[in-house]
């Protein structure tokens, strides 16, 4: 009996001691986590942001990110590279070239910066210069972006009128990237000119979807499809035309006929 009246007792002294143990336990918040990134990671998301303006055609807003990139880190080559992309496309050659020269300074084994910098100096009609460069890029063995030089090379053949030299490096680009828009359109110019109309057309199905339904696209799409005497569709991609391209020539060629 006297066993049977201890234990609550017993019990009860060892909730009791609990109690009192977690009520001394004082409350120990969470550490704060710093996050210490260095200037060069910081300078590389800038980059990155100004990368992404750039391709959203904000110029404005990516030339702010990159210059307080360069402010962090001034041996970026990409940003470099991207900054005269800019002063490329707002039509301010000098300023690419000064640009250019720095991102070739600091990586001029970026075959990615020299591909750039071919058609920046090819679109300048410096087609010495870009042959040069283009040639560089197409025969580095292991480089595989190379069907935009190719393409180039295409262009510099057919301002020469070597159709057959072109049309071999239009074919090469597509090999590499058969959706790359500029050599798909330029072997649909190059089919048309030769009479093939099918094949023509199936390059210009294939530009359309890779590149839209722009202007010159239209233009040599309608011609095409006239050759063809496909006349539906003919209507349909000069309706198109129309609505996208109101005030072209092309458009008022069309309102005419």
């Amino acid at each position: 009996m006297k066993i049977k009246k201890i234990w609550p007792l017993l019990i009860m002294l060892v909730t009791a001691c609990a109690t009192g143990e977690a009520e001394k336990i004082a409350y120990i918040p969470p550490e704060k986590v710093v996050l210490d990134r260095s200037a060069k990671d910081r300078a590389q998301t800038l980059t990155e942001l100004g990368l992404a303006y750039y391709q959203l055609e904000k110029y404005n807003y990516a030339l702010e990110n990159l210059q307080e990139s360069l402010k962090l880190d001034d041996k970026n080559a990409i940003t470099y590279q991207i900054i005269a992309l800019i002063k490329q496309r707002s039509n301010e050659p000098e300023q690419a070239q000064i640009y250019f020269d720095k991102a070739l300074k600091l990586a001029p084994k970026d075959l990615d910066i020299v591909t750039a910098y071919a058609v920046f100096l090819y679109e300048q009609e410096r087609h010495d210069e870009a042959l040069i460069e283009l040639n560089r890029v197409v025969s580095a063995p292991f480089y595989r972006k190379k069907w935009v030089a190719y393409s180039y090379l295409g262009l510099y053949f057919l301002q020469n009128d070597q159709q057959k030299q072109a049309e071999i490096k239009f074919y090469k680009a597509l090999q590499i990237d058969a959706s790359y828009s500029l050599a798909l359109y330029e072997t649909a110019k190059i089919r048309y000119a030769q009479g093939e109309l099918m094949s023509a057309r199936a390059y210009i199905e294939r530009y359309f979807s890779s590149a839209g339904k722009t202007l010159n696209g239209l233009e040599l799409a309608i011609k095409i499809e006239t050759a063809l005497q496909s006349y539906d569709v003919v209507e349909q991609y000069q309706l198109e035309l129309k609505r996208a391209y109101p005030f072209s020539d092309a458009a008022e060629k069309i309102k005419i006929n």
